[in-house]
């Protein structure tokens, strides 16, 4: 059995979680919230491991075996990375970069984690389940044909059960940020460790090297080819992308203790260019006055926004954009969204793998 053993505090939408990994898996009543910062998408006892994917889904298995996502768990073995990941570690009190695998400081990003018995164990890097949800109660179901013809139907039973599909953007997307916007400032501002992942952006990034689409528009299976992203999603991605990065921002703003730190700034700074350059360019690709409702009122809070002023105003800014963001992309596919194909990134990151 691997025990977790830091302590991290988190909040997500402004709702604080204190996570004692060593205490509670000592009185065997690990919980959902006991899990570190991606507990919100990612329960441990609801892992049921890739294996289980790849007896549908080879093509994407194999596709994510050659990313960066499966390598998330070797940082420490890298020799382009294992001098910072020592580093980090050691900053933060652990003997080196090879205790990543038992610290929660690091399990909960870089590793994908299974509760069996009374035990929590790593069992991978980022995987299947970290971005689609535990498979538990939905492996079985969104795939059974047989007893359950309708598609919609198998759809709207695996939601239920904890699955998140592609096209469910928002959800989907908060996974990315949850891990690839760093939310303890420790171990940014004496860790060293960096904010945010250099230049991430949801479009570029899922468009590349860790995209693994083998399903037509109509949902058919293509298993020869690894399908583009269609533009209206890509145009979705990106407005949704760029607005749960302002949400992130602003949230872990109004957490940081230290003024002056990197933690702060990186996320201050990062919400500024939000606010003042990329929101208003997408505004005004999409019409300006006539943009989605939503980016309007998005748009009014955010401006409202004094950065440096008091935390708890900032907080209660990203708490009110929250029901904004998620009614513009349930509210849109993309297909009136046209007007920032010229923002949509020409490149995407990593080489996409081909059967």
């Amino acid at each position: 059995m691997i025990t977790l053993k830091s302590t991290a505090t988190w909040s997500c939408s402004v709702v604080k979680y204190t996570v004692a990994i060593a205490a509670l898996g000592f009185l065997g009543i690990l919980t959902p919230s006991a899990f570190g910062q991606a507990a919100s998408t990612l329960h441990p006892m609801k892992v049921v491991g890739n294996t289980a994917c790849a007896e549908c889904h080879e093509e994407e298995v194999k596709a994510w075996t050659l990313s960066s996502h499966k390598r998330a768990d070797s940082v420490h073995r890298d020799a382009k990375t294992r001098a910072t990941a020592d580093k980090i570690a050691k900053a933060m009190g652990l003997a080196s970069g090879a205790a990543m695998t038992t610290s929660a400081l690091c399990t909960e990003c870089h590793f994908t984690r299974q509760k069996l018995g009374g035990a929590l164990k790593v069992i991978g890097g980022v995987s299947c389940e970290s971005c689609h949800g535990g498979g538990k109660d939905y492996l079985k179901i969104h795939g059974e044909k047989e007893k359950i013809s309708s598609r919609e139907e198998r759809q709207k039973l695996s939601k239920a059960a904890g699955m998140l599909y592609p096209h469910d953007t928002h959800l989907v997307a908060e996974n990315c940020f949850n891990c690839h916007i760093v939310r303890d400032e420790k171990l940014v501002n004496v860790g060293g460790h960096v904010a945010r992942s250099k230049a991430f952006n949801l479009v570029s990034w899922s468009s590349g090297e860790v995209r693994h689409n083998f399903y037509t528009p109509n949902y058919q299976r293509s298993p020869k080819k690894n399908l583009a992203t269609v533009k209206n999603r890509q145009r979705k991605m990106l407005v949704v992308g760029m607005l749960l990065d302002l949400r992130y921002s602003l949230t872990n703003l109004s957490k940081g203790k230290t003024a002056g730190g990197a933690y702060r700034k990186a996320m201050g700074s990062r919400a500024y260019t939000i606010i003042n350059k990329e929101l208003p360019a997408v505004i005004a690709k999409l019409g300006g006055a006539a943009a989605p409702s939503e980016l309007i009122k998005i748009d009014e809070i955010a401006k409202g926004v004094k950065l440096g002023g008091k935390q708890s105003l900032v907080a209660e800014a990203a708490g009110a954009l929250e029901e904004h963001i998620a009614a513009f992309s349930t509210g849109h596919d993309g297909s009136k969204l046209a007007g920032v194909d010229s923002l949509i990134p020409k490149t995407s990151k990593g080489t996409v793998w081909q059967p």
